[in-house]
């Protein structure tokens, strides 16, 4: 399955992580934009639960960035792996027209 519109989330662990990582793939028009989530989480890392607050930023993208977004978002976070999640959608035609026009 090749989808051609991707929602995309990734993890950062601040806020500074999360706006560097959303900025550098707008200056690239790899995304459309971006919503930051901040909320607590629980997870296990090296053995060990963690609580912290994290962030994900959330933004709407096209398959052929796929691989441009993850070697990015690699260099520019502070993560010591970033998780870079991509959803297949469909939409309504104004947003995926929007998607189509904004990211190159």
């Amino acid at each position: 399955m090749n989808p051609k519109y991707l929602k995309v989330e990734i993890s950062a662990e601040t806020k500074k992580d999360a706006d560097e990582i959303l900025n550098s793939l707008l200056d690239k028009k790899l995304v459309t934009g971006g919503q930051f989530i901040q909320a607590p989480a629980r997870f296990l890392w090296k053995g060990k639960i963690q609580d912290m607050d994290y962030f994900t930023v959330t933004s709407y993208t096209l398959n052929k960035h796929k691989d441009a977004i993850i070697a990015d978002v690699k260099m520019t976070t502070i993560e010591e792996f970033p998780m870079i999640t991509f959803t297949p959608f469909d939409a309504n035609d104004e947003l995926l027209r929007w998607i189509e026009k904004t990211v190159v």
